[in-house]
Order: C-alpha cells, then sequence, then structure tokens
C-alpha cells in the first residue's frame, strides 16, 4: 500500500522535497550575497560604496571590488527589511535595491529576486522538469505501445513539446540570475515566447491552407466545412496576436489603470494576456500532437497476421460505382491483402461496410462487393456489412458478421479508411472495444489538408471535457503566477 502510494504521489512528494530542500539551502546560504553592477568597472571611478538602511531593513557591506568588467559587493544581512545601495562616482549617483527576509537571506530587486544559492535551486527545478520530461515520454511510448489509437498519445505528445519550450525557459532563467522572480516570469511568458516562435508555421500554414481550401471550394462547392482550414489558420493567427491586442486595448482604456508599476491594474493585464497566451500555445501544442500522431497512423503498416480486413464505406455514385475516395480505399485493402499473402501466405477475408443512403441506389458494402469481385477477389472472400450508416456502425456491424462468419471472438482485424481518418477510426473502434489497427489509402493533397482539419476539431469537439479541464489548469496556475509576482513587487516589497 505505501508502495502505491508513493508510485501514485511520487512527482508531488519529490516537488515538496525540492521545495523544502531549496527554501534550506537557501535559508542557510543566503544570508551573504555578492550583488553585482556590470555597469560599473574599474575605469569607472567609484568612490564610495554604501548601504542605506531603511527603519527596519539593515545590511552590512562585507567588502566591494571593481573588476574590469564589473563592480561586486560582498553583503551581510543584519535585519529584515528594504535595504539601498548607492554607488557614488565623480560624475553621478547609482542605487541598487535589496531586501532582507525573516530569515536572513537577502534578495536582489524583488521580493523574490535573485539570492545565494537561487540557480542552485531552480538549477533542481529544471532537473525535476527533466524528470517529468522523461516520465512524460516514458508514458508516451508505453500508451502508444499499448493502443496506438489512444487520444493520449496526443495529449502527452503536446505536453511533451510544451515541456521542452517551457524547460528550456527555466534554463534560461539560471542564465539571467533574477531568481525565483525571473523563473516565474519566464514561466508566464514561456507560452507568448512559444507562439512568437511558431508563428511564422501558422502564417505559411494558413496561407498554404487558404489556397487549398480554394481550390476545394471549386471542386466541391461552398460550404462551412470546405472551408474549416482558412478558419483554423486564422484562429490561430489571432490568438498569437491577442496579447498584443489585450495589451494595446489595456494601455489605452480607462475602465482599469495598468500604468501604476505596482497597482493592482498591471497585473490584471499580465493574467489575462498570459492566461490568452498559455491557451493558444496549449491548442497549438495539441494541433502538432495531433499532426505528428494522425501521420504516424497513417503511415503504419501493422503485423501481417490478420484475418479479416473491414473497408470503412462512404458515398458512392448515383450509378453505384465508387468515388475516387472510396475506390483508393478498397484498392489500399486489397494491396494490403496481397503484401501479407507474398509475406506468408495467408489469406485475408474482406468485409465492405456501409448501408444504403437515401440517395443511393444500393448500399455501400454491396458496391465495393461488386468492385471487389472485378478486381479478381473471389466472392467466398468477402464478407459485406449492409447496415452501418456512422464509423461507430461501420465496426459494430462488421464485428457482429464477423464472429458469425468465423464462430469464435479469436480473430485479427485491420481496418481501412482515408489515410486522414484513421487516427479518429482507430480511437473509436478501441472506444467501443474493438482492438483493431488500421491503413490509409491516399488522397489528393487540398483535400487531405482539409479533411485532416476537420478531423482534428471533431477530436477537439469530442474530448471537450479534457481539453476545458486542461484550459481551467492553465488559468489557475496563471493566477498563482501573477498573484506570487503582485506580491513580489507590489505587496510585500
Amino acid at each position: 500500500m505505501v508502495i502505491s502510494f508513493l508510485k501514485r504521489y511520487f512527482f508531488l512528494l519529490l516537488a515538496v522535497v525540492i521545495a523544502v530542500s531549496g527554501y534550506i539551502y537557501i535559508s542557510v546560504n543566503g544570508k551573504e550575497y555578492e550583488y553585482v553592477r556590470n555597469d560599473f568597472n574599474s575605469s569607472s571611478g567609484i568612490t564610495d560604496v554604501r548601504i542605506e538602511n531603511d527603519s527596519t531593513g539593515k545590511a552590512d557591506i562585507v567588502k566591494w571590488e571593481t573588476t574590469e568588467k564589473a563592480l561586486k559587493i560582498h553583503l551581510k544581512s543584519a535585519a529584515p527589511g528594504k535595504v539601498f545601495i548607492l554607488i557614488e562616482s565623480p560624475d553621478s549617483l547609482a542605487t541598487g535595491i535589496l531586501y532582507v527576509h525573516s530569515n536572513g537571506v537577502i534578495t536582489k530587486d524583488f521580493f523574490f529576486g535573485d539570492c545565494t544559492g537561487a540557480n542552485t535551486a531552480i538549477l533542481w527545478i529544471v532537473i525535476y522538469l527533466t524528470l517529468i520530461l522523461v516520465y512524460l515520454l516514458a508514458k508516451y511510448f508505453m500508451l502508444e505501445k499499448r493502443n496506438f489509437y489512444s487520444y493520449d498519445n496526443v495529449l502527452y505528445l503536446g505536453l511533451i513539446i510544451f515541456a521542452v519550450f517551457f524547460i528550456s525557459s527555466q534554463i534560461r532563467s539560471i542564465y539571467y540570475k533574477n531568481g525565483i522572480y525571473g523563473a516565474f516570469y519566464l514561466a508566464m511568458n514561456s507560452s507568448r515566447e512559444f507562439i512568437l516562435f511558431t508563428l511564422p508555421l501558422v502564417i505559411i500554414t494558413t496561407v498554404f491552407v487558404t489556397a487549398t481550401n480554394i481550390k476545394l471550394m471549386r471542386k466541391e462547392g461552398r460550404s462551412w466545412r470546405n472551408m474549416l482550414g482558412v478558419i483554423l489558420g486564422l484562429t490561430l493567427g489571432v490568438g498569437a496576436v491577442l496579447p498584443l491586442i489585450i495589451e494595446t486595448f489595456m494601455q489605452s482604456t480607462t475602465i482599469i489603470d495598468v500604468h501604476h508599476e505596482r497597482g493592482v491594474g498591471r497585473f490584471v493585464e499580465i493574467f489575462l494576456e498570459d492566461s490568452v497566451a498559455s491557451i493558444v500555445a496549449y491548442l497549438e501544442c495539441i494541433l502538432l500532437g495531433t499532426i505528428i500522431t494522425g501521420i504516424k497512423t497513417a503511415r503504419h503498416i501493422p503485423k501481417f497476421d490478420k484475418d479479416f480486413i473491414i473497408i470503412n464505406g462512404c458515398q458512392i455514385k448515383k450509378d453505384g460505382t465508387l468515388t475516387p475516395l472510396l475506390r483508393s480505399r478498397v484498392d489500399r485493402a486489397i494491396e494490403f491483402a496481397r503484401m501479407q499473402k507474398d509475406r506468408n501466405g495467408r489469406p485475408l477475408v474482406f468485409v465492405p461496410s456501409g448501408g444504403k443512403g437515401s440517395d443511393e441506389v444500393i448500399s455501400e458494402g454491396e458496391a465495393i462487393k461488386r468492385y471487389l469481385i472485378e478486381q479478381g477477389i473471389p466472392e467466398k472472400d468477402i464478407l459485406p456489412e449492409t447496415r452501418s450508416t456512422t464509423t461507430e456502425e461501420n465496426f459494430k456491424y462488421s464485428f457482429e458478421e464477423i464472429r458469425k462468419f468465423h464462430g469464435s471472438d479469436f480473430f485479427n482485424v485491420i481496418f481501412c479508411t482515408t489515410n486522414y481518418h484513421v487516427f479518429r477510426s482507430g480511437m473509436l473502434a478501441y472506444k467501443l472495444g474493438y482492438r483493431v489497427e488500421g491503413i490509409g489509402s491516399k488522397t489528393k493533397s487540398y483535400y487531405w489538408l482539409n479533411a485532416f482539419i476537420r478531423e482534428y476539431v471533431a477530436t477537439i469537439v469530442k474530448e471537450k471535457k479534457t481539453h476545458i479541464l486542461m484550459s481551467v489548469v492553465l488559468l489557475l496556475i496563471n493566477l498563482i503566477g501573477t498573484i506570487l509576482m503582485y506580491i513580489s513587487e507590489a505587496v510585500l516589497f
């Protein structure tokens, strides 16, 4: 029971251990601090360096020295409160701000600013985040091996992509030496950086999708479905600049004052901008995860040990023959059957699946059967299913026919559909309890891209509870970060 508890809450317990260890480490080492100014050096002619304590705060200068590149002041805490450093030269007077905490730790510029030991503590955080990244990678490969069509694969891929970018922001905070405050700031700003980093890709994709959508609408008519690619591209484009739009609006509005450096309004603006950026970055990561997963599943070649191959039906022509889209699915199924036969001599039974629509002369299953026979497939190797009207029913009724034909539940099944539809079809099959693998047939590029975006949008809608939950979590994280920044800059400092 203890082992089970540790496994379940390992990262939470590790986070507590790192937080406590970091606090202790900083508390022990942070009572002394080396204040460095890179805008002063040995040639600046510094005449004096002194401390001006306020009514409570106090720190002592142990020593100060100049090098060719900087001024270094070695300090030791004495009493908690705000402390000012005055640096005099013949023609100027510079100031610096420190805060002495109740435990004697000296921080620079902010309440949670840089201090002795801060970089070490942030390094521990980076190691912790890296462990989480390794865990996500291991979990992803394990899940992919267990279920190639799980939506968790998309979620994990999206989180992995963003985790890499997020960890890089924390590594930069070590370089800039801005302490815990700097780590907060860069963490919250990492979403904006991610959006800016991917903006060229979004622009290129939007232009390309617009061009393909125009071609699609010319061939298949105007409809909102045929414009989904443009809509999604524009949405991501607007999302990328939305934080800037919010900033422009907040800077010009009189509803709330955002110009006061330590006022509440400024931090409300920070929260809104970073929250929007986080959600947009999350959706972009999910899109990238969906693209990668979709391509992998579409290009996947299953093991050659199958007994049945379900061909998912779709609209047929008015004369009962197959459309190019459906014919490509059937040709791909025949190709796989021949590959398996050549590899190990194992035959496949074809299960053409699809009912008769109100505007169709025969069922899709029957139309596919006729085409299979034309291609030289013996009728005894064809098991048509002619009742289904949806992808879910394709699997449900096809498996019913297979069980009747086979006489048991022990058989291996593969399905064939168009490349953009493989992942979502496999996901639907697994949710219905069917353990299957899929192969994808090719389609024209202008159609493939728009159809793939349809799949992405459909999957987002189907998993909307997951995405709403993740959005709420991101809002809470940004709220906590903003509050900590407000405490550091405005309240306690």
